[in-house]
């Protein structure tokens, strides 16, 4: 299991500093239900990408994780 460095973290304050207007995008909204998942799946969609562009930095097939739907 890989340890995480938690020196490489971002500072509270940053994330505080996003997130504080999303939750209150999500709040606002008419449908916040709605609004969160949209919001958490825009999110994982940038953490996937980023992922496939590490591993092709690697020269590693990003092919091999591909999804079959």
């Amino acid at each position: 299991m890989a340890k995480l460095n938690l020196k490489q973290l971002p500072a509270s304050s940053d994330l505080q500093r996003v997130i504080e207007p999303l939750a209150s995008y999500i709040c606002a909204a008419d449908q916040p239900r709605a609004a969160l998942m949209s919001a958490l799946a825009v999110l994982l969609a940038e953490v996937k990408q980023t992922n496939r562009a590490a591993l092709a930095h690697f020269g590693i097939d990003v092919g091999i994780f591909a999804e079959s739907h």
